[in-house]
């Protein structure tokens, strides 16, 4: 396989370079063949003669195989001579030596037979490390077209006259062939914004600063009713009847309740319609079969309510002195315009974010090739780890997690399947069209995120390169502009319903 390298020679008159330029090893040793080799060393040693040089080559070759499997593994074996292990390890002893404090030597005085004996086992180590290194990366420059996600622990050794030999089983990125990602046909809802959808965002801002006050009557629909409340399962608090805590349900003192339907459990907030203050109410409620916790799963459980305020909802007028209290100096006007330009905003958002979708299922639907296997567990372990934070997030953390687990199980293998199938197939889109991060947008993300916490931004991006989080955040930026690509290629259809 041609290989280029530069030898300099040194003319004695005047030190005069000489630079010999060679792109084929072949066409300087034409009987050698082989399927991976590197020149690990070139030597040139002049003549004494004057206006002469002799070129003396020291050409050491490694053998290095390669075979790549279906189910997106690869088998590395790698062999390196006995005497480049030598000059690798008296390159890591010299390093040793200069280093090295010992007691009775000045530093970097100590010899070397005294440094191989004190840090054999860390030389030793270091020179397996070495090698193994170097069969990697030469066997990636001999084969562009290997793409490697994981060099496996190798089977490395040394025999007794010191050649090297090394297997390890690579993972190794799906091949497959792209399918056509440009014109893809797409369609989204108007970007327009309606009159509309600017009132219900007045509305929505309305109930978000609404006041709530005393009355004296029976509570109603929309009103709020400030409650105690104790539970007990077949005449036992409910904690006692189950054997262990169950939170919210034990019981609350001066709990706001919205008076309506399933906000709580189904059936308890429209039995607080009609009562008024001070009044006492046990109310029954069959707890569903999806509640997180198991035990009450189908149970019946008893409330003992009491009454202590019910309170109605005022909202605002929509007025100048409305839009003041949202948009500090603004009128209602203003406050209309800032909405619409919001919600157009949100909207472009939504459609970009739906027409991404739309592509990458469509392209999924296309894909079929083997995935590696370690790398769906992986993905599969993320995506149940994800579905368990969002269950205790939301306060439905399940009573027993190992078959919350079991049963998510399936449904999430197929979610990390289509995302790997998409993640690959937006990696090869991106090399076939020169689609790249830069150094400054990685930079200014980064910076991004700083802000955003309120970190010093020195100090994040050491927490970044201690945690080895900066490829993902590279992965994630390159990921959107291969979206923006293929949505900018996209065959939109603008759907006016």
């Amino acid at each position: 396989m041609p290989r280029i390298f530069m030898l300099r020679a040194y003319r004695r008159p005047g030190k005069a370079i000489v630079s010999f330029l060679c792109n084929s090893l072949h066409s300087i040793y034409p009987l050698i063949t082989f399927t991976a080799a590197r020149v690990l060393t070139a030597a040139v040693i002049p003549e004494p003669r004057q206006n002469h040089f002799q070129l003396t080559l020291t050409v050491l070759f490694m053998e290095i195989n390669v075979d790549i499997q279906p189910d997106c593994t690869a088998t590395l074996k790698a062999s390196i001579p006995a005497e480049t292990t030598a000059a690798r390890r008296a390159s890591i002893v010299d390093s040793y030596a200069g280093k090295a404090k010992l007691p009775g030597f000045r530093p970097g005085k100590t010899p070397k037979s005294i440094i191989e004996k004190r840090f054999k086992k860390e030389i030793e180590e270091e020179l397996l490390d070495n090698l193994f290194e170097t069969a990697c990366s030469t066997a990636l420059e001999e084969n562009p077209k290997l793409k490697v996600l994981n060099f496996g622990k190798p089977e490395q050794s040394l025999d007794d006259k010191g050649n090297y030999t090394a297997t390890s089983t690579m993972t190794v990125v799906p091949e497959f062939e792209l399918p056509e990602y440009k014109g893809i046909e797409v369609k989204v809802p108007s970007s327009e914004v309606t009159e509309a959808e600017v009132e219900e965002a007045l509305k929505s801002l309305a109930e978000q600063i609404a006041e709530f006050t005393p009355v004296d009557r029976a509570a109603k629909k929309d009103d709020v009713a400030i409650i105690d409340f104790k539970t007990t399962l077949e005449g036992k608090p409910v904690a006692e009847a189950v054997g262990k805590p169950v939170g919210f349900l034990e019981g609350r003192e001066g709990q706001w309740m919205k008076v309506e339907d399933d906000q709580f459990l189904p059936g308890f907030a429209s039995a607080l319609e009609g009562l008024k203050a001070g009044d006492s109410k046990d109310i029954t409620v069959t707890i569903p079969d999806t509640f997180p916790i198991e035990d009450l799963r189908g149970k019946e459980l008893v409330f003992h309510t009491t009454i202590k305020e019910v309170r109605e909802k005022e909202l605002p007028a929509m007025d100048d002195a409305f839009a003041e209290k949202v948009l500090p100096g603004k009128n209602l006007e203003d406050l209309k315009t800032a909405l619409k330009e919001n919600l157009a905003q949100r909207k472009t958002a939504q459609i970009d974010e739906a027409k991404a979708d739309q592509i990458t299922e469509k392209l999924a639907d296309l894909l079929d090739f083997n995935l590696p296997e370690a790398v769906v567990e992986r993905e599969v372990y993320g995506i149940l780890q994800q579905k368990m934070q969002q269950a205790m997030y939301s306060g439905n953390a399940p009573a027993d997690m190992d078959k919350f687990v079991e049963e998510a199980r399936e449904e999430a293998r197929k979610e990390a399947k289509r995302n790997l199938k998409v993640f690959f197939m937006l990696q090869e889109v991106a090399q076939v069209e020169k689609i790249a991060v830069t150094e400054m947008e990685l930079y200014n993300e980064v910076a991004r995120q700083a802000r955003q916490q309120k970190k010093n931004l020195k100090s994040y991006i050491r927490e970044l390169q201690r945690e080895g989080r900066v490829h993902g955040i590279r992965m994630s930026l390159l990921t959107a502009k291969v979206l923006d690509f293929l949505t900018k290629e996209a065959k939109v259809t603008v759907d006016e319903q």
